[in-house]
């Protein structure tokens, strides 16, 4: 049954935890945001749209930085209890220090329940909105993405492509082309589309045109592209790996080696995001010889600046381990959980020379 000191524990943690999320949270929305005004001014897209766009994106930053997130909360909480002299109180009453940890690692499990809920089931569907809100106010038009895929208007030309595969592929590609007086002249379907020597060419397409009184079709094994259009586009059917859901990562890895393309970043995202709450479990362990070991006596301030200190060691190492991964091609699983690994050893041996009993 859990104690009343338990209890008080695990709410001082959650709620030094909502006060360093407050923080990062305002933090996050402002940097955001002051990322998204180099594109002010593009198209449609004005300041009530980039702040829309920020908004959008915050669960997806909490989820992100939530390993930080706990560090900090932990920190915070367990240094006010120590300020106050509580955990003295707690220590000398006969509430070892085995069970304070015990106190904080729950409270700190509840929380990371939570934050996967809302990054794994929100955040990544919140910031694919807001991308695709963002590019068809960029486009004015030109572009329009939709569940379906990306619409393209070139010329008397419209263009409808189901999947963009990378910038030198796309995949189910219509054309309708008009004439003058807005009647359908022919259609061109291609099951794919290759950017090759310079020019985009068509696979296995069916051209088909109208005629006043028939249609006539035929088919080609290749055809070249003659339409010219902007493949900056592009970008507006593309999704970033971090605007996935899991199973939409794995879907989308078989995709790419399917088509012979690299799947590395996505399969990287997808273990990073499997190991997520396992490292900010890592960081409790950290958290926690902050305030109870070595830091003991360091006032609050000296504390929280060695647990931002910690924390973005932790992501500069995962952040370069991502792009070791990509370009020499590490296991995706060896590359995401190395950092755990090495952070959770750290915080083993600092736990152990800080554990009273």
């Amino acid at each position: 049954m859990i104690g009343i000191l338990e209890k008080y524990l695990a709410r001082t943690i959650v709620a030094a935890t909502l006060v360093s999320g407050a923080v990062i949270v305002a933090v996050s929305f402002v940097m955001t945001l002051l990322g998204e005004f180099k594109s002010l001014g593009h198209g449609d897209y004005g300041f009530t749209s980039a702040v829309f766009y920020s908004l959008l994106h915050l669960p997806n930053e909490i989820y992100q930085f939530s390993p930080l997130l706990l560090l900090l909360g932990s920190i915070l909480g367990l240094s006010l209890l120590s300020s106050h002299r509580e955990l003295a109180v707690m220590q000398t009453s006969g509430f070892s220090t085995r069970k304070i940890m015990i106190s904080v690692v729950g409270a700190a499990i509840l929380m990371i329940f939570f934050i996967t809920l809302i990054g794994e089931l929100v955040g990544p569907s919140l910031s694919h909105r807001a991308g695709i809100h963002k590019e068809n106010l960029e486009n004015a038009g030109q572009a329009v993405v939709t569940t379906s895929g990306v619409w393209l208007h070139v010329e008397d030309n419209f263009v409808h492509i189901e999947h963009v595969v990378g910038k030198h592929m796309l995949e189910g590609v219509t054309r309708y082309q008009f004439d003058q007086e807005h009647r359908l002249q022919e259609a061109i379907y291609a099951k794919a589309m290759t950017y090759e020597h310079n020019q985009w060419v068509m696979h296995d397409a069916v051209k088909t045109v109208f005629l006043t009184d028939r249609t006539m079709s035929r088919s080609y094994p290749e055809l070249a592209w003659d339409l010219p259009f902007n493949t900056q586009i592009l970008g507006a059917g593309s999704e970033d790996p971090d605007e996935m859901t899991l199973g939409g990562l794995i879907k989308y890895s078989r995709y790419l080696e399917k088509n012979g393309l690299r799947s590395t970043q996505y399969r990287y995202e997808f273990w990073e995001r499997v190991f997520t709450p396992l490292a900010s479990l890592v960081m409790i362990f950290i958290a926690i010889p902050f305030v109870l070991g070595a830091f003991r006596q360091s006032a609050m301030g000296l504390r929280l600046m060695a647990g931002v200190i910690a924390g973005f060691a932790f992501f500069i190492l995962n952040a370069f381990l991502g792009q070791l991964c990509i370009v020499y091609q590490i296991p995706p699983p060896l590359a995401a959980l190395f950092p755990i690994m090495l952070f959770g050893l750290l915080g083993f041996f600092m736990t152990k020379n800080s554990l009273v009993t």
